[in-house]
């Protein structure tokens, strides 16, 4: 995906497919190319749809239902609406065409039958045709764990999320809860891939002897520690696969210290590195934060995101790192870890977490981390309701990787949850390509530059709109083209319109060139139609120039061809990168263009413009300070938190991207208060402190270089930085660096607040709030609706999140804005409340109907750690109108039974007349005083007994 087509008109749309009502794509689109054969695109779908279309046109091939869903009325977790059938997204294997899945429905392909029916089976289909491969499907029920055999396998209570991977003739899959709720116990198994062998491993996240045990299923007593990962798939070097767990119950580290070599039988919170040889799944390392019981009962999930294997020939150290993994959940922190030594459970100094770093980010984060192997390296994070974040790698004066944030896109993401990972792309591995992509529940497809600009921005791309996406998606890729999935039952595919009217040479590369000098690069196109008229061409950056008059004039045949020049042009560039400037910044590095050649087509329906890349290295002969990022926001901490005993960590980066030796000349740093009438800063001296060089108030760093350091051409070091204070404030620092290549400053941020405080509150009847965590309507009549609120208050000192937020969707009792209102990610700052309002909507009922009940739960938690689990118990009583006799509780004596067709000979045999007055209550009265037990009107005035 070249970004200058991304970016043009002629990117957009190619086409879309609808499918059925309520039909959802947890599952990612996967694009298939079979030998000797036009590409595909194989789709699975919630209802248990497999399907294979047209990878250029959507034309379909092949559909089938593979077995009836599961039923999501059959659960209370309102996760996953209306069905729940291929959730995990297949793989498939290239070898054999066959595409392997986890399918959830009933026993004996049922269309109904409650969570102790429910089952999961494992498919093998040719992708050419659908059809069933021999030996499949493999029922998975029922097989035992070989780390705990008394933990067995019960489909209805789990769900497979997770992409599956495939190693060595085995396909692995993990498995997770419905909301936490019943006895489950998150697994990791693995099916073989040759028929009739079936499961040859399933591996318990929680086990004897420390995890808890129950046999009924409704217990929610199984241990927990689901792997859901935001769907994302086990990562795997092909010896091992990561996987990242959520909530447990078994603790069996409790405040102990433990390497990760250790075995450990409750892997909740954890990052677990499995041997997997032979399909048998074993515990080798894992990582478990310091915090993690902290983070159970604040429902924190560490494994709300998945684990990132980092590329080993670019994202490494010299310190003997030889590869890198990365994993960031609910609890907003990404843990940067050394994948041969995990870090085990409080290894590290203090009693803290022995791994590489942790980045904080400013809200949960769903899915996991992107990455990019080119210029330099950089991975990317989106939190919930912020912009997508760009860290780049650099080391520190050890050799350790360390990232650094160095950019943010201009634009939030969605302020609830369902945000995809980041995923990249470039064009044919070509720095100055890279692309960022996101999917967005509220935005759709997004697309950025990967490598941030000088002012520290991710560039946005401009793409047609695509509209809302499914949650947790990411765009699948193939020839030019992308497809999504939507909540509107819809495929979407985007490209760039094969009907272009000529093949130029591109990306168009000038190489190494020198500030100060030019350099002229020849464009070769072809006409692939009869052409009219080349119009002319225009540029983005006026550093590259071509001129129009260097195009043919008049009419071109087809299979005409052409070329022209174009000139990078730096002789009239200065290097101009000062701190706050007005002018644009000019910095040495990879930069990039776009060309669009225009033309008059002889033929209809082709692109009038053709969009080239242009792309070059400026280089300085001189030394040239980098700084970045421009600023480094470490967001809050809370005064007195476990959290509050480190600080937060961050990094910034110092840089020498000329071609001469760059030497540190000195350090200063400003004071919190910036604000002087004059404008003038007020600058210190770094100072040597307990923690390192003091660089502001409440900053260190433990490894700033020494003045008179010396940082070679094409170079960096990565500084460390900590912010941290026992007082409540803001703080900040304008931090300098004074070089031979010039000066740079970055800006230093933080906060230090006391800790979130939720209050719970449901509504009364009478308009007030009470903390009784009990909705009780009383009778509501039928056909009518009542309406009452939760409220959350956060009445701390920081921002209060909601973690988790299962609310009721019932018929008659139901949250209005299930997907809006108190939704995990939610933000409720300081002195403010959220509110979510319920319905009991009762239907409509014929009178003398007897009464019915209605219940449910809203589940609720934040991470304040005093909230705790909240369950708010909703009820009501709804009633019709009772008409006729009634009994001394007002119930009717006569109850309503329907309306029917009496004949000869007639069933009610006796009939009055009694006149226009007449209604069901005064007929059933006439009745009663007679001493009869039906009573039925019939053209308003009779009454028949």
């Amino acid at each position: 995906m070249q970004p200058s087509i991304v970016g043009s008109t002629s990117f957009g749309i190619l086409w879309t497919n609808t499918y059925l009502p309520k039909e959802r794509w947890y599952a990612k689109p996967l694009v298939y190319t079979p030998p000797g054969q036009k590409q595909l695109v194989f789709t699975a779908s919630n209802q248990n749809w497999i399907r294979t279309v047209d990878a250029v046109t959507g034309a379909p091939i092949n559909a089938r239902q593979v077995q009836p869903p599961f039923l999501q009325s059959d659960l209370g977790c309102p996760d996953m609406p209306d069905f729940i059938g291929i959730v995990g997204t297949p793989v498939i294997d290239p070898n054999t065409d066959t595409a392997y899945f986890f399918a959830k429905g009933y026993q004996n392909n049922a269309a109904s039958g409650g969570v102790a029916k429910g089952t999961y089976k494992f498919y093998a289909v040719n992708v050419l045709d659908l059809t069933d491969r021999p030996g499949f499907p493999v029922l998975i029920d029922g097989h035992n764990a070989d780390n705990d055999p008394a933990r067995y396998f019960i489909g209805g209570t789990v769900l497979q999320r997770p992409s599956l991977t495939l190693i060595d003739g085995n396909v692995y899959g993990t498995f997770g809860g419905h909301c936490d709720l019943f006895n489950y116990t998150g697994m990791v198994t693995a099916v073989s891939t040759q028929p009739g062998v079936g499961v040859t491993g399933m591996f318990a996240m929680e086990a004897a002897p420390g995890a808890p045990f129950t046999t009924d299923i409704m217990e929610q007593k199984g241990g927990k520690a689901g792997i859901w990962m935001s769907g994302m798939a086990p990562a795997t070097d092909g010896a091992r696969i990561f996987v990242v767990t959520g909530n447990g119950q078994g603790h069996e580290n409790k405040d102990t210290p433990a390497s990760g070599r250790t075995p450990l039988s409750t892997l909740d919170e954890v990052v677990a590195n499995l041997g997997i040889g032979g399909g048998k799944i074993s515990l080798q390392d894992y990582f478990q934060p310091y915090e993690y019981i902290g983070m159970d009962a604040a429902d924190r999930d560490l494994g709300s995101g998945g684990v990132a294997l980092l590329d080993p020939s670019v994202f490494k150290g010299t310190n003997g790192v030889r590869r890198m993994a990365i994993t960031i959940g609910k609890n907003g922190k990404a843990y940067i870890m050394n994948a041969d030594n995990l870090g085990g459970f409080k290894m590290g100094p203090g009693a803290t977490d022995n791994i590489l770093q942790t980045i904080i980010c400013p809200n949960a984060v769903f899915g996991g981390a992107g990455s990019y192997p080119l210029e330099g390296g950089f991975i990317y994070f989106t939190p919930v309701g912020f912009p997508t974040l760009a860290y780049k790698l650099g080391l520190d004066q050890k050799g350790s990787p360390l990232f650094s944030k160095v950019g943010q896109s201009i634009d939030n993401s969605a302020g609830r949850v369902g945000v995809g990972v980041p995923t990249v792309t470039s064009y044919k591995g070509q720095p100055g390509t890279g692309i960022v992509w996101v999917t967005d529940v509220d935005g759709g497809l997004k697309a950025y530059k990967a490598v941030p600009d000088a002012s520290g921005n991710l560039i946005k791309i401009n793409i047609p709109p695509t509209g809302g996406l499914n949650k947790f998606q990411r765009p699948a890729f193939g020839d030019g083209r992308l497809y999504v999935t939507d909540g509107n039952a819809r495929v979407i595919c985007m490209g760039s319109p094969v009907s272009i009217p000529l093949n130029c040479t591109g990306p168009v590369d000038f190489g190494d060139v020198t500030i100060g000098t030019t350099k002229s690069v020849q464009v070769q196109c072809t006409a692939l139609i009869p052409i009219t008229k080349i119009n002319g061409l225009t540029i983005q950056n006026p550093t590259f120039q071509a001129s129009n008059a260097s195009l043919p004039q008049g009419s071109l045949a087809k299979g005409a061809t052409f070329s022209f020049p174009v000139v990078w042009n730096l002789t009239q560039t200065s290097i101009r990168d000062e701190n706050g400037a007005s002018f644009s910044s000019i910095s040495p590095g990879v930069k990039t263009s776009s060309l669009t050649i225009t033309t008059t087509n002889g033929v209809a329906q082709y692109s009038n413009q053709l969009p080239i890349t242009l792309q070059g290295n400026e280089v300085s002969d001189a030394a040239f300070l980098s700084l970045s990022p421009p600023e480094v926001d470490f967001g809050g901490i809370v005064v007195g938190s476990p959290g509050a005993a480190t600080g937060l960590d961050s990094a910034f980066i110092i840089a020498n991207i000329g071609s001469s030796p760059l030497r540190i000349l000195g350090y200063a740093y400003t004071g919190t208060d910036m604000d002087d009438d004059d404008g003038a800063l007020t600058f210190s001296n770094v100072t040597q402190t307990q923690g390192g060089s003091k660089i502001g108030e409440g900053f260190t760093s433990s490894a700033l270089p020494a003045v008179g350091s010396v940082v070679a051409a094409g170079q960096s070091l990565t500084v460390p930085i900590n912010f941290n204070s026992a007082k409540v404030g803001n703080f900040q620092s304008v931090f300098t660096v004074w070089t031979n290549g010039g000066s740079k400053y970055t800006l230093l941020t933080g906060s230090a607040t006391t800790a979130p405080i939720g209050k719970l509150e449901v509504e009364t009847s009478e308009g007030g709030w009470d903390g009784s965590g009990i909705m009780d309507f009383g009778t509501v009549s039928a056909g009518t609706t009542k309406t009452r609120r939760i409220r959350v208050c956060n009445v701390g000192g920081s921002p209060l999140t909601v973690t988790k937020s299962k609310p009721p969707l019932q018929t008659e009792l139901l949250a209005q804005n299930p997907f809006a209102d108190l939704h995990e990610g939610q933000s409720i700052a300081p002195s403010e409340c959220a509110y979510a309002p319920i319905d009991i909507a009762a239907a409509p009922l014929a009178p003398n109907n007897p009464p019915h009940d209605v219940s449910d739960v809203w589940i609720l938690n934040t991470d304040d750690q005093t909230f705790g689990v909240q369950e708010v118990q909703i009820r009501a009583t709804i009633v019709s109108r009772q008409l006729g006799p009634t009994y001394d509780n007002g119930t009717a004596m006569y109850s309503y039974l329907g309306c029917y067709l009496d004949t000869n000979p007639r069933q009610l045999q006796k009939q009055y007349n009694l006149g226009t007055a007449n209604e069901n209550g005064i007929c059933q009265k006439t009745c009663q005083d007679l001493g009869y037990r039906f009573a039925g009107t019939e053209y308003k005035i009779q009454c028949c007994k």
